[in-house]
């Protein structure tokens, strides 16, 4: 008798989908949503190790706007770039099913592995918002440079900025307006970034549209006299910023975002590779590989360690 792979599949373990006196419809009832992901520009990656340039513009009068008639000329001198860099991080989801489970009648869908395919693909979608926020860079080639000991992680955004960060009191410190602000502020003084999202989770979206003053927007439903409880934008002195809830961010931590500069860079973008036939089942791998580009953390910033509940 052969082996069965332990993630296949198969119609013992599976009996939600087969035909009983349910309605022909299937709720997938996981959250799928990516607000991240869904607002980062693409790009190319090249090579494992993604990496771009950073410069920057000294202040006009900062080294003297002013000459003597006359006077001889004086070079300034110039500041080289900098390389930043992050690496590409491989992401995949395998799944698999049996040639009975395919076979069999199937109530709301006529193939059971192209179901299983797209909820394949939401699910390495979520994956990607999850590693785009929380992930941390590791390389995968120690220093002697012989054979990877790991898989390399990429630097997701909270881990990303580091310039500007207004941090609370290990996680006792409630968020505020006047915080809020702090760090727009932080941001305008750190360069010329102009921040426009700031992705919350629950809490802290809350803790946002209680901000008492009238600089916070609602959504106007159909009714015009009806609020919804969820913020548009927020006005501030430095732009306005859009606020946006994402399950996925850390309970106590605020990114607020200048979206220009953060992209996502595919070496090779999500596609399907069928794993050929395993006895009598069927499996595949959606893959991918993929790095955050931020061009400029300086001109966004994160708010950080504050109180997760009332």
């Amino acid at each position: 008798m052969g082996a069965v792979l332990g993630h296949q599949l198969q119609t013992y373990a599976t009996t939600a989908g087969a035909r009983e006196d349910v309605l022909d419809l299937i709720t997938q009832i996981d959250p799928e949503e990516t607000p991240l992901l869904d607002r980062l520009g693409v790009t190319k990656a090249a090579g494992r190790l993604h990496e771009w340039l950073q410069d920057t513009l000294e202040s006009g009068t900062a080294t003297g706007g002013s000459n003597l008639e006359g006077a001889v000329s004086v070079g300034r001198r110039l500041d080289a770039r900098s390389r930043v860099y992050n690496a590409t991080q491989i992401t995949s989801y395998v799944f698999g099913i049996s040639g009975t489970q395919e076979a069999i009648a199937q109530y709301g869908l006529d193939s059971e592995y192209a179901y299983q395919l797209e909820k394949a693909m939401k699910i390495i979608k979520i994956m990607q918002e999850q590693i785009l926020l929380n992930s941390y860079y590791s390389a995968d080639v120690p220093a002697s440079y012989q054979c990877a000991t790991a898989a390399r992680t990429l630097n997701g955004v909270i881990k990303a900025i580091s310039t500007n960060v207004q941090t609370g009191s290990g996680n006792s410190c409630a968020l505020t307006e006047d915080m809020f602000n702090d760090l727009l502020q932080k941001i305008f003084d750190a360069g010329n970034g102009r921040p426009d999202v700031a992705f919350a989770g629950g809490y802290q979206k809350r803790r946002i549209s209680s901000f008492s003053s009238n600089n916070v927007r609602y959504i106007n439903m159909q009714n015009e006299k009806t609020l919804r409880n969820t913020i548009t934008a927020y006005e501030s002195d430095f732009g306005t910023i859009s606020v946006v809830l994402d399950r996925w961010i850390p309970a106590a931590t605020i990114p607020v975002l200048t979206m220009d500069d953060w992209n996502i860079a595919y070496l090779r973008k999500p596609f399907v590779q069928q794993l050929g036939i395993a006895g009598d089942a069927k499996e595949a791998q959606i893959i991918t590989e993929y790095t955050l580009e931020y061009l400029n953390e300086a001109n966004s910033g994160k708010l950080s360690a504050l109180t997760t509940s009332a």
